[in-house]
């Protein structure tokens, strides 16, 4: 897999002007709260104009270019996690897979050309109350009339649609709903329906939206729950044919290719994140100091000690390499040539290994930045926040997890060879293979008791092992400095110091005193590695200077004082 990362992309200078404008400005350091209300309405309209200034193509949906996954990377996202979570729904699920049925359905066109421009907007209505990773097995129905039109039914409330925030919000919208199709009396499997829901004001005749609300500590998604009672669609609203698929399981991941897709892409604003996180927490560290040892000793940075540097650099070597990682998932999963098997493969590696390792990363730099790492206006708490949500968006990780390592282990495919059979990495990934074999040549059936209780307990970690494996190969692909690149290996290895330690002889300490060359390696180059994140013009946290803390300090609001002349009481 190719990792190099690409040129700039053609709207960057745009979105760039775009994040100047007083709509983007980070509400954290204004005096006051904003309401929910107030937040929701400010995601929504940064969706819009962020989409707007994108501009994406059709072909560039279609065809998954490098500017496809530059929509994705954007470091705007990173000022409102909602924003991006709309505009993914929109352009990735909706958008995406409505434009797989353009060409025998070329009435479709217009819908898409609306929401490219997002004058409509689009929800993607698949998971159920009661089906979310099962969700082959929904139960919402959609029965043929014998004059060609369809009626689109929530049997009970268990089937009502699950998340999607489509409540009306001052913009029309559509839904691209999944639903059995039945014909004749015949289940005909899942297909996709266009569902108008709302003009914007109030949704359309049959239609139920209950408001779910946020998550808390997050910008408002608003999720809610949708129902529909007996809604009379136009023959039209059907994507596909009538015809009952010949392999129901094949049928259906073709269906829902875009979630795969949607796996990706959803870790690029997580990398972002990081990216950030470790910037703000290297500066921080470098200007935070402390009393030295000895009475009249200079102060030092709080850097220099190893609790400190340590969880800095090693973030910094995971935000590089991750993103080296997304680049070269990127583009295997572009390539048509690779089959779909793989392509979700890849999609699901790279899924769990970066929601595991930027979560605990995120957490680690919160807590080196002491009290001012809780504190939403430095940002790192907020993404902490902001990003528990991609452990399930487009999939859980670890049930997604479970489903490639049976697959892997009974054989149904096998993943790309690796880049080097002799690294240290792929002999851990092989080691866990074979010791998850052994257990399974002792086990009947993978449905069974004993396959739940010995080899799915396994998978995470094995899935784990792989990410590390390939993002190491996709850092080194894209020419990443070996300092970097070693440290990342030294600390990828430390993640199983048992096994390394039990199956190849690789002592414990052998292993703290590799990680520790490493990171003595990499010392004289943190100032350098923390500019090269590149995300400087969006960390605004107010502790990344003297001057910016200053500048906060003086912005808050002070409490109502009863003057110099009253005294205090205790």
């Amino acid at each position: 897999m190719s990792a190099t990362i690409p040129a700039a992309p053609s709207f960057q200078s745009r979105i760039q002007a775009l994040a100047k404008t007083p709509l983007f400005q980070p509400r954290e350091l204004l005096p006051g709260i904003t309401s929910y209300e107030e937040q929701r309405q400010i995601s929504l309209q940064r969706t819009v104009v962020i989409g707007k200034a994108m501009a994406p193509s059709l072909d560039t949906v279609r065809n998954l270019p490098d500017e496809w996954w530059h929509i994705h990377s954007d470091p705007i996202f990173s000022v409102d996690g909602a924003s991006y979570v709309l505009l993914s729904i929109q352009l990735n699920l909706v958008v995406q897979t409505l434009s797989t049925y353009l060409d025998k359905q070329p009435d479709l066109k217009p819908l898409i050309e609306q929401l490219l421009q997002f004058d409509i907007i689009g929800q993607f209505c698949l998971s159920e109350v009661d089906h979310g990773l099962d969700a082959r097995n929904i139960e919402t129905t959609v029965t043929r009339l014998p004059n060609g039109d369809l009626i689109l039914h929530t049997p009970h409330p268990g089937a009502s649609k699950y998340m999607p925030p489509s409540a009306p919000r001052g913009i029309p919208g559509v839904g691209l709903v999944f639903a059995r199709l039945i014909v004749d009396g015949e289940d005909r499997g899942i297909r996709g329906f266009v569902v108008p829901i709302s003009d914007g004001q109030k949704t359309y005749p049959g239609i139920t939206v209950r408001v779910l609300g946020g998550r808390p500590g997050t910008k408002p998604v608003e999720h809610c729950i949708t129902t529909f009672n007996n809604v009379r669609l136009q023959k039209s609203a059907l994507l596909g044919s009538l015809d009952k698929p010949k392999n129901e399981r094949r049928h259906f991941q073709e269906l829902i290719w875009a979630v795969a897709c949607g796996a990706i892409v959803f870790a690029a604003p997580i990398i972002t994140c990081l990216r950030i996180s470790a910037y703000i927490a290297s500066r921080y560290s470098q200007r935070r100091t402390v009393a030295g040892h000895g009475k009249g000793s200079p102060r030092v940075p709080i850097i220099s000690f190893k609790t400190q540097y340590r969880p800095v650099l090693i973030a910094i070597a995971h935000a590089h390499v991750l993103k080296a990682l997304y680049w070269s998932t990127a583009r295997f999963f572009s390539d048509l040539s690779n089959p779909m098997e793989l392509r979700h493969a890849m999609a699901t590696i790279q899924k769990l290994l970066v929601q595991r390792t930027v979560q605990e990363g995120m957490f680690v730099l919160s807590e080196r930045c002491g009290g001012q790492g809780l504190m939403g206006y430095n940002q790192i708490a907020a993404f902490c926040d902001e990003m528990r949500g991609s452990a399930t968006a487009e999939g859980d990780a670890v049930v997604l997890s479970l489903r490639l390592i049976a697959e892997l282990v009974i054989g149904r495919y096998d993943l790309p060879e690796p880049k080097d059979p002799n690294n240290i990495l792929y002999k851990h990934e092989q080691g866990l293979f074979a010791e998850t074999r052994e257990a399974v040549s002792q086990i009947k059936h993978h449905r069974s008791d004993l396959f739940n209780r010995f080899v799915l307990p396994r998978c995470e970690k094995m899935t784990m092992s792989i990410g590390h494996r390939v993002a190491y190969e996709a850092g080194v692909a894209a020419g990443l400095s070996p300092q970097l690149t070693d440290l990342y290996l030294a600390s990828a290895v430390r993640t199983d110091e048992g096994w390394y330690s039990e199956k190849m002889g690789y002592p414990r300490e052998a292993q703290f005193r590799a990680e520790d060359d490493a990171l003595q390696a990499a010392l004289p180059f943190l100032k350098q590695w923390t500019e090269e994140l590149d995300v400087k013009e969006y960390a605004w946290a107010p502790i990344l200077s003297d001057e910016k803390w200053a500048e906060f300090f003086n912005s808050r609001e002070v409490s109502p004082c009863h003057g110099d002349s009253v005294k205090s009481k205790l």
